[in-house]
């Protein structure tokens, strides 16, 4: 994550929040992203939010997932709405054609600025 241009964390809803894997990927690189002397490593990265969903759920997971970015200084670019698609069972998703082509505009932004910053 030190050495990456932009940052993309997404996960599935699970009982109305984040998976606790990604909750602890969170917990953990946020908490080192807070070093004593002042450093912020993750500060001025590109990255974003992907949440896939059954029904509901998606609107608090997908602010604890913007939470890190905005504590950490990170950038956010937009889309053309959330970066949500739903979906039960495998390749469900897939077939949310809004949900999917909202994500693909996201990635799409997402290394668009990235490649703006670095330069």
């Amino acid at each position: 994550m030190l050495g990456a241009d932009g940052i993309i964390l997404a996960t599935p809803v699970y009982y109305g929040s984040a998976t606790p894997q990604i909750k602890a990927l969170i917990d953990r690189s946020g908490y080192s992203a807070r070093s004593k002397d002042g450093r912020r490593p993750f500060e001025n990265k590109v990255g974003g939010p992907i949440v896939v969903a059954r029904r509901a759920g998606q609107n608090f997971t997908y602010a604890q997932l913007m939470f890190f970015f905005m504590i950490t200084g990170m950038i956010v670019p937009g889309s053309t709405y959330w970066n949500v698609a739903f979906g039960r069972e495998k390749d469900d998703v897939t077939k949310d054609e809004e949900g999917v082509r909202t994500i693909k505009h996201f990635g799409k932004k997402l290394a668009w600025l990235a490649k703006k910053i670095a330069t």
